[in-house]
């Protein structure tokens, strides 16, 4: 399952070269944290979450979420549980499961743990 969820970004990103921004050109305050605003910036566009909605719709049903492949709940990350994880509830998903220190922010080091899941290192 691990390596379905790294191949499906590997191929969603490589498709999407206009991401190459590190760590430092996406925290536009300089203060060594990444808020959700200055990732929401910079990983909005990459692609990634369109390549996943298979019928185009905006939204993320359970069966397009767990193809996937993460080790995430769909029921979580469904806030406001209306069946469906649209956007900001998968970018929400993803920022919160890498802020190991739930403080709000990523630190170089959450950053580093969220590329080592496959998608800031390629």
């Amino acid at each position: 399952m691990y390596r379905t969820f790294i191949l499906s970004l590997a191929l969603a990103i490589g498709t999407t070269p206009a991401f190459a921004a590190s760590f430092s050109e996406l925290d536009s305050d300089g203060n060594q944290e990444l808020s959700r605003d200055e990732f929401y910036g910079g990983v909005a566009d990459i692609g990634t979450y369109s390549d996943w909605d298979a019928n185009s719709d905006g939204l993320l049903d359970e069966n397009e979420f767990n193809e996937i492949g993460g080790d995430w709940d769909y029921d979580t990350w469904d806030a406001d549980a209306n069946a469906y994880v649209d956007s900001g509830e998968f970018y929400d998903g993803y920022y919160a499961s890498y802020d190991a220190n739930e403080d709000g922010h990523w630190d170089g080091g959450e950053w580093d743990d969220a590329g080592e899941a496959g998608i800031f290192d390629w």
